[in-house]
């Protein structure tokens, strides 16, 4: 038996060849509309037979006791704790969590919103991907408040909690610097995103403060994937020289980066130091263990609900005041990943196996 599916804002949207935002105030009948696009929209609407949700209805009179959390990866180690602790902080405040996550697609970040927002949440905590001024638009029009985190979008129109990003990263590359290496090579992720930009900038900054010009061959940015981890530091141990200190900007591309150089033979911190932006748990117990920049997700978790719940209760004028920027402290956590540069030419064990590694991140 075949089962049709309720038409959508969305869909109307797409039939009406317009965005979103447009067809919610059409529909809703706040803000401005142009007469003839109004018409369009509400012709597609008859088309489709849509029905809105009268529970997701701006100015709702009643509330769900729910939380949507949109974040990029559910693999990602740091994103799985954050979104434990952010479920945590809402349970201890009588709300339930819904969890989504986008693989940072822009249309798969546009439907999620959509639906969480039918689905009556009171709000929205969110590691925004490629957010246009339409979706934003939408949440306004929908009175969905919105807390972004870990990520800017630009001019931070919501409130926002991210890390220090810079800060933390100039402190990792300062730490290296200070041990005596000079080619610090740096692997990190897209630059459309703020969070690594400003891991970017943070080491480019430290390079600058010690009187070193950027060497661009040990710069390897593309994404935040194990792969690239793969891919990139294979292509670091073929430089000659080879950089003596390896920085990575995030977690979720260290496996490659160690697996790599588990499989090169070389030694960690004898022939290469190694530090990461981020601190997950396996890096205690990893051979050695990771030096790290140690971000409090915690402390990230507690200020996004703390945020987002004055502007759901309106408490402290909370439902007026002009968008909150925070950035939570990090931690360098040393370890024995990192330590003096080695004297000579790195050695291989077998070059096969690099090649071999590299295939890997290819595939």
């Amino acid at each position: 038996m075949e089962t049709h599916r309720r038409a959508s804002l969305k869909d109307v949207a797409a039939l009406a060849e317009t965005s979103i935002a447009t067809a919610s105030r059409a529909l809703s009948g706040t803000g401005y509309v142009a007469e003839a696009t109004r018409q369009r929209i509400l012709d597609a609407a008859r088309t489709l037979n849509y029905q809105p949700n009268l529970r997701a209805r701006g100015l709702r009179q009643r509330v769900s006791h729910s939380v949507g959390l949109i974040i990029p990866n559910l693999l990602n180690a740091y994103y799985t704790a954050l979104a434990d602790s952010i479920s945590q902080q809402l349970a201890a405040r009588g709300y339930h969590l819904l969890l989504s996550s986008t693989r940072d697609d822009a249309a798969t970040e546009q439907e999620t919103v959509v639906d969480m927002v039918g689905q009556a949440v009171d709000g929205l905590i969110w590691v925004p991907s490629t957010a246009e001024t339409d979706l934003l638009t939408y949440l306004a029009d929908q009175h969905t408040p919105a807390v972004a985190i870990v990520r800017r979008l630009a001019n931070d129109p919501i409130d926002t909690v991210v890390f220090e990003d810079r800060a933390g990263s100039r402190a990792a590359t300062q730490h290296l610097l200070s041990l005596g290496h000079q080619r610090i090579a740096y692997i990190g992720g897209d630059m459309m995103y703020s969070s690594n930009r400003d891991r970017w900038q943070g080491y480019l900054e430290a390079l600058r403060q010690a009187g070193l010009e950027l060497d661009e061959s040990l710069v390897k940015l593309g994404t935040n994937r194990g792969t690239w981890g793969t891919m990139a530091t294979n292509d670091l141990l073929r430089l000659d020289p080879a950089p003596t200190a390896v920085f990575v900007a995030s977690n979720a591309i260290m496996p490659g980066v160690i697996r790599t150089l588990r499989q090169a033979g070389v030694s960690l911190p004898g022939e290469m130091s190694l530090i990461c932006f981020d601190d997950v748990d396996w890096f205690s117990f990893s051979v050695p263990p990771i030096t790290a920049i140690s971000t409090a997700y915690t402390a990230l978790a507690e200020a996004a609900v703390d945020l987002l719940m004055t502007r759901i209760t309106g408490t402290s004028g909370g439902a007026d005041r002009p968008p909150v920027f925070m950035e939570v402290n990090f931690e360098f956590v040393l370890r024995r990943s990192t330590a003096a540069p080695r004297t000579g030419p790195l050695q291989f064990r077998d070059l096969h196996l690099v090649e071999a590694a590299s295939a890997e991140g290819v595939s």
